[in-house]
């Protein structure tokens, strides 16, 4: 769970090559919290027959890595992440300029 709260401040802190949205995609389906909310409360499992992350967007359910050490659980996780297409969906930020 440590390793959890760690890489949500990562993503948080744009110290990680995955943002808050991807993780979000990721983990339910959709890129942002719809207007009419997320009925299923979203749940967390560990996983010790892969070393990436998994999701079941049907239920909400984030499947983590239990993995030795921390830096190896975020190098596990960006990479499973970055390289899940998301159901064809890509999130985009939106960068302002003055």
């Amino acid at each position: 769970m440590s390793y959890w709260a760690d890489y949500l401040l990562d993503c948080e802190e744009q110290d990680s090559s995955v943002s808050l949205e991807e993780l979000f995609m990721f983990a339910t389906g959709v890129p942002c919290v719809p207007p009419a909310g997320i009925d299923l409360t979203p749940r967390l499992e560990f996983l010790t027959s892969s070393k990436f992350p998994m999701a079941n967007t049907c239920s909400n359910t984030l499947k983590l890595p239990l993995l030795h050490c921390y830096s190896a659980f975020k190098t596990n996780m960006n990479f499973g992440i970055k390289n899940s297409p998301g159901f064809g969906c890509h999130c985009h930020k939106i960068v302002v300029s003055h």
